[in-house]
């Protein structure tokens, strides 16, 4: 028992710095305001079948809302989000993509908050058909 309480007790001053160091950071990450920005995130198609390809207008991007600590923010470029469509088990025709906020990947501390457009239709053709004009 006396072992322990000199263990606790020892050094008390810088162990009384130290929190307050402590303390002092916790203060400032959390006193920084919440802000939200937009970007522009390429789409990416992952697993396409190699017998289909896409056909006619398909959005290159879609519009991101993040919102996060400003400072986070502040470091956030576009690069930094990715958004991939799973197209496995993909069939010939019309089908209806949605994208969910679950579908970027943000670093830790950016939350989604908002994606425009949240779905589009994409029109899958097999390789080698012309597009239609348009």
């Amino acid at each position: 028992m006396r072992f322990l309480r000199n263990y606790i007790f020892s050094n008390w001053g810088l162990k009384l710095v130290a929190l307050t160091i402590s303390f002092l950071l916790w203060a400032t990450y959390t006193a920084d305001p919440f802000a939200e920005v937009g970007f522009q995130v390429p789409l990416e198609f992952t697993n396409m079948p190699a017998h289909l390809e896409i056909s006619g207008d398909v959005p290159n991007a879609v519009q991101v809302r993040v919102r996060g600590h400003s400072a986070l923010l502040r470091r956030l470029t576009a690069t930094d989000l990715s958004l991939r469509v799973d197209m496995a088990g993909a069939r010939n025709g019309e089908s209806l993509i949605r994208v969910a906020p679950g579908m970027i990947n943000a670093p830790y501390g950016a939350t989604v908050v908002r994606i425009s457009p949240a779905q589009f239709h994409l029109t899958l053709v097999p390789r080698g058909t012309p597009s239609p004009p348009g």
